[in-house]
């Protein structure tokens, strides 16, 4: 009797693993799976910004998105680089802020292809301008600090130049702009003025080259970096308590000091310590003709002593 039933059972057990078995084949023709699956992970992009010479941009912020949805943000580091993260395979398209005054040679957007569990590569290339240095004078005059001998805007080419005190007391206090060897500056002298500077970054470190002719022969100039937090025209006011983001002069020390030769020519090459054209709204760096040839500190203005010659603004 209970070899019977072992029968039984034992005949029980094999149909039901037949069962089972015709089971799992009807599962796998219909497409099911059988087992665990293995998450899939959204790919990468690693992106640099960098210059046809190789010299990487920081923070500069690059977005990866597709269609009207932002996938990911970041800022590059030092090196020019960043991670961007996706959140779905497909077609993407990847954008970045350029720096100031700079152009991109990589077309913007660019189109790239993520890969689930894949890293795609995107190298952007940026081209720095050269940007013009306005003169100081007329409407482009920042201050209207250029004037004649009765404080009006001078008319007359030949007719010597003065500096209105603007900001050391007393205000409007003309101060007569002089060359190194004495004689009075006209307007004519002072409109000759004109050139360019280019910026070119290298991680956290800038090279300003600067290409400055017509200014005064001889003449000791300094130049300073006013960070404003919002673009401003050529002669627009700035309000420097509420424009003003912060200001330090260009490279460290004595480093911004740049005197002409006895054609009134500037070639020179300025190291700053940061990237200037990234990570900023706007960017006004004025050339300083210093009267008496003596130079300050970069928080004092002593109005008697210099008057601005030119202002070139990175946008």
């Amino acid at each position: 009797m209970k070899t019977n039933q072992r029968m039984v059972y034992l005949t029980m057990l094999m149909q039901l693993a037949a069962l089972s078995f015709v089971v799992l084949l009807i599962s796998c023709k219909n497409g099911e799976e059988t087992g665990p699956q293995l998450p899939q992970v959204p790919g990468k992009a690693t992106v640099s910004v960098k210059d046809e010479l190789g010299s990487p941009y920081p923070n500069v912020k690059v977005t990866l998105f597709m269609g009207n949805k932002i996938d990911d943000q970041k800022y590059t580091d030092e090196s020019g680089m960043v991670e961007l993260n996706s959140k779905d395979t497909g077609t993407y398209q990847m954008k970045l802020v350029t720096p100031l005054s700079t152009e991109a040679v990589t077309e913007l957007p660019a189109d790239i292809n993520i890969k689930a569990n894949q890293t795609a590569n995107v190298a952007f290339i940026i081209q720095p301008q050269p940007v013009k240095a306005l003169l100081n004078f007329g409407s482009v005059d920042l201050f209207s600090e250029i004037k004649d001998k009765d404080g009006n805007m001078p008319v007359n080419p030949t007719e010597p130049l003065y500096a209105a005190n603007v900001f050391d007391e007393p205000l409007g206090l003309l101060n007569a702009i002089k060359a190194p060897d004495g004689h009075h500056v006209t307007l004519s002298e002072w409109q000759t003025a004109q050139g360019n500077l280019t910026v070119h970054c290298n991680g956290n470190s800038s090279t300003v080259d600067i290409a400055l002719k017509g200014l005064i022969p001889n003449g000791t100039y300094t130049l300073h970096c006013n960070f404003l937090n919002k673009a401003k025209s050529a002669g627009q006011a700035i309000n420097f308590a509420n424009d003003l983001a912060k200001r330090n002069s260009l490279g460290s020390g004595t480093k911004n000091i740049v005197v002409a030769d006895a054609n009134g020519t500037v070639n020179a090459s300025i190291q700053h310590a940061s990237c200037i054209l990234t990570e900023e709204v706007a960017l006004v760096i004025p050339v300083i003709y210093h009267i008496n040839g003596k130079t300050f500190g970069e928080n004092h203005i002593p109005d008697p002593e210099e008057v601005n010659q030119m202002l070139v603004y990175f946008q």
